[in-house]
């Protein structure tokens, strides 16, 4: 950038030093006297001095000595040259730091150098919208450092304007080309993920791509709106893929046959914001579906595997695979509902792309049959204290539906096994679960995390283990600070030798090697590390007695440790 500010401010440059030489050699020239009457002419840093004060108009009179009237004749000159040339390089200064290339140019430039001091950890996300925003609003929560970057100004300005709890570096700039991912931080030894939440599938499969061939160390995470475009990405081996729509839709089903799963699954995967749902079963019957889309095809699909009748509303009549008895016209009319037959239907999704119609169509069907269950997809989130208002049973939130599975992934890889074994087990499970992740008391979705049985991870427990000596998990429910206290946290999966266990007994004897998926209140990770790495907090954990260390001690009781963990 220094290079591009002298080339572009040669000329003025070049004028301004001339317009200095020309003053200061005719100064040195001009015959003047000195206060004897004799003859006297200045010496070149005396002229400099005068032309220095004259040019900057500072003005601080004759001297050394009174100037003669050529002299005096000098100093008008030079005052009107060193003035036109200053005028003339302010403005071109002033032109040149109004060039929109130049500014981002300084941008780019002190964006790189922020890149580049960082020295921990952090997390790169590619898109600005809703799901960057909660994505980086959660990841700074967590202390983590984040990198944004967005093709938009105005949501880059908006996010910077934002009081983060660490720091965030943000920028304007294509997320879809390499060149932008480099100097973003794709490659720096420290970035731990990309994330590609763009509104655009084109613009994440890029990213995608890139970052899987410039940087294999790091995780990539993607969304993705067709099944097309997922597969794709999952052919470049991108390491987690999310289709809000089949997200939507997954959560449609459990609404519909599994609420307790749904709950949970929702509570879990919505980001941090997120809160238990009261969703109740709906009776079986026909559904009526608003729209005909993208996502109306796959809602369709899943109400007709279910087993249910369904009467689709769609106004364009050329939708691929529309039904031969779909109704034709709007949702948003009266007359339209009542032709699909609202008043003898159960339940009805709108999902249209226009957020303004789907509450249109909620609250047009309520006044209709105010016993339906009603679902709605939530384009933006903007809208969503309208949506929250019109009391809908379910609400779709493309937004926080993709956030919160990225957030729920970084947590733990085994968050995907765990849902997956729950939503096979009886609802029953998850009703049971829901309680007791409920009896910590918050409001809030309880934090995910992993823990490995590793001399690496839990040196503290794995010396035990190797030792000969068991250790339940219930050891690491227990608070060692109070002797009956217990930490709030549960065990959601045990994986050992390739096999899971779903919500896995209190009672399972752990070994080395076993990986633990728990859920525990905010800030209870912390304490549970220190259980790991700490021999006297385990052992009091373990027998709610301190563990004595010193030689004396030993030496009187040699095998004091050991009986106590047997008993």
């Amino acid at each position: 950038m220094l290079f591009q500010f002298f080339q572009r401010m040669r000329v003025p440059l070049v004028v301004l030093i001339s317009a200095y030489a020309i003053a200061t050699a005719g100064f040195t020239l001009m015959p003047g006297v000195d206060d004897q009457g004799n003859p006297w002419r200045m010496t070149l840093f005396e002229a400099f001095y005068v032309v220095s004060y004259t040019g900057s108009t500072i003005g601080f009179g004759e001297v050394p000595y009174d100037f003669s009237p050529a002299q005096r004749l000098w100093t008008i000159v030079s005052i009107y040259l060193t003035v036109i040339a200053w005028l003339y390089s302010i403005g071109s200064i002033i032109s040149m730091l109004q060039d929109p290339a130049l500014v981002q140019g300084l941008r780019r430039a002190r964006f790189r150098r922020a890149v580049d001091a960082i020295r921990e950890p952090f997390y790169l996300v590619c898109g600005c919208g809703d799901t960057g925003r909660l994505l980086t609003r959660a990841l700074t929560a967590r202390g983590h450092t984040v990198v944004v970057i967005d093709h938009q100004a105005a949501k880059i300005d908006a996010l910077a304007s934002e009081k983060l709890r660490t720091p965030v570096v943000p920028f304007c700039m294509d997320a879809s080309l390499p060149d932008h991912l480099a100097m973003a931080g794709l490659r720096h030894r420290w970035c731990l993920g990309v994330m590609a939440v763009t509104g655009d599938n084109q613009v994440n499969l890029k990213i995608a791509v890139a970052a899987k061939l410039l940087n294999q160390n790091c995780t990539v995470h993607a969304r993705a709106d067709t099944p097309e475009v997922a597969d794709n990405m999952r052919s470049f081996d991108t390491d987690h893929v999310v289709n809000p729509i089949e997200q939507y839709v997954l959560r449609m089903r459990l609404a519909i046959e599994q609420p307790m799963a749904f709950r949970v699954h929702h509570w879990l995967q919505s980001g941090p914001d997120a809160r238990v749902p009261e969703v109740e079963r709906p009776p079986r019957g026909r559904w009526i579906l608003c729209g005909f889309g993208r996502l109306g095809r796959v809602a369709h699909a899943m109400l007709v595997e279910a087993g249910l009748q369904v009467t689709v509303i769609e106004h364009e009549p050329d939708r691929p695979d529309l039904p031969a008895d779909a109704v034709e016209g709007y949702a948003t009319q009266a007359s339209t509902l009542e032709a699909a037959g609202v008043k003898d239907a159960i339940g009805l999704l709108a999902t249209t792309s226009d957020d303004v119609d789907n509450l249109s169509i909620l609250i047009t069907a309520r006044a209709l049959n105010e016993s339906l269950f009603f679902g709605v997809l939530e384009n933006g989130l903007s809208s969503h204290a309208l949506f929250t208002a019109t009391r809908p049973d379910f609400i779709g939130q493309p937004s926080r539906v993709v956030a919160g599975t990225i957030l729920s992934r970084i947590r733990s890889p085994l968050v995907p096994v765990f849902f997956e074994r729950l939503l096979a087990a009886d609802d029953a499970v998850a009703e049971q679960l829901l309680e007791r992740l409920q009896s910590f008391g918050r409001p809030e979705p309880p934090e995910l995390m992993t823990v490995r049985i590793s001399q690496r991870r839990a040196p503290a427990l794995t010396e035990m283990l190797e030792g000969n000596r068991p250790v339940e998990l219930a050891a690491l429910q227990r608070d060692p600070a109070r002797s009956d206290g217990r930490l709030p946290i549960e065990a959601l999966l045990l994986r050992r030798d390739g096999e899971d266990r779903l919500l896995p007994d209190p009672g399972t004897r752990l070994a080395v090697g076993d990986q633990l998926l728990l859920a525990g209140r905010a800030g209870v990770a912390r304490r549970l590390i220190g259980l790991l790495e700490s021999e006297n907090l385990l052992f009091r954990a373990l027998t709610g007695r301190d563990r004595h260390q010193g030689w004396l001690w030993q030496r009187l009781f040699p095998d004091e440790s050991k009986a106590g963990l047997d008993r």
